[in-house]
């Protein structure tokens, strides 16, 4: 089985080259990137059973209804597996161009990989806390994914201690998540917006100093593309003005707007 990886250069597409697939199943792995030729990216798109789609936030719908496009013509089963953590919008792009190709081998998988506080170890006692969120299917006639989207959880929970829900739609999906990590994505954009806090976080919290700086891309567009998070936002800035603003003086007018 072929499984290409649209993004294979980047940090979480080498983080399934090397810890997840080839644990999870028996496959020959290919990976493109922007520096791929488009020549070279139609060969491999077009041998791979499964394409699992890595590339940052910033962009990834269009890719996405691209990638569904140009498989419009394929006549054996191919699945995207579509993992951007702002799901709506991917979600609500990709099946309204899925529906326009309308080719019964084309199925799409929606899903946020959440495998734990520092990354994945299955091993950690907080990964069974964690589960991999799966908000959407859209099956193609003649490529039915329910068993086997049935068969990877299962391959997930057995292996790796990671369970997976189908709990959360897309949308549901991004408000919560707006609430969780987009609170601390406020945190995040002030720390970079600002060197006393910068050096503050590093001396304090080393740990998540080096998420925040190693995920700083994600972390502006999240802002900027969940729809929930002008709400989170504005209760930011609320619990700001309740407080006493005596530990960080002078950050009132510093939280993130937009």
């Amino acid at each position: 089985m072929d499984v290409l990886i649209v993004g294979g250069a980047g940090e979480f597409g080498q983080f399934l080259q090397r810890d997840i697939l080839p644990r999870l199943c028996s496959c020959t792995i290919s990976s493109v990137d922007r520096h791929t030729s488009i020549e070279e990216q139609q060969s491999l798109l077009q041998r791979a059973r499964h394409v699992v789609v890595t590339t940052p936030l910033a962009g990834y719908a269009q890719l996405a209804c691209e990638l569904v496009y140009r498989c419009r013509d394929v006549s054996e089963s191919k699945t995207l597996w579509l993992i951007p953590s702002v799901q709506a919008g991917v979600w609500r792009a990709v099946t309204a161009t899925l529906d326009m190709v309308n080719n019964p081998k084309l199925s799409a998988v929606f899903v946020h990989p959440m495998y734990g506080p520092n990354g994945f170890r299955e091993t950690e006692l907080e990964a069974r806390t964690f589960q991999n969120v799966l908000t959407a299917t859209h099956e193609g006639a003649e490529n039915p994914l329910a068993d086997e989207v049935a068969r990877i959880g299962g391959t997930f929970q057995t292996t790796f201690n990671i369970a997976t829900t189908t709990q959360f739609g897309p949308e549901e999906h991004d408000r919560i998540t707006a609430y969780s990590q987009g609170l601390s994505y406020c945190v995040g954009k002030l720390m970079f917006q600002h060197a006393e806090l910068d050096v503050l976080v590093r001396k304090q919290m080393p740990d998540l100093h080096h998420s925040f700086h190693a995920n700083h891309e994600l972390i502006l567009d999240f802002l900027r593309i969940n729809s929930y998070m002008p709400q989170v936002i504005a209760a930011f800035n609320y619990s700001w003005e309740q407080t006493a603003k005596r530990s960080f003086c002078g950050y009132s007018s510093s939280v993130p707007h937009g």
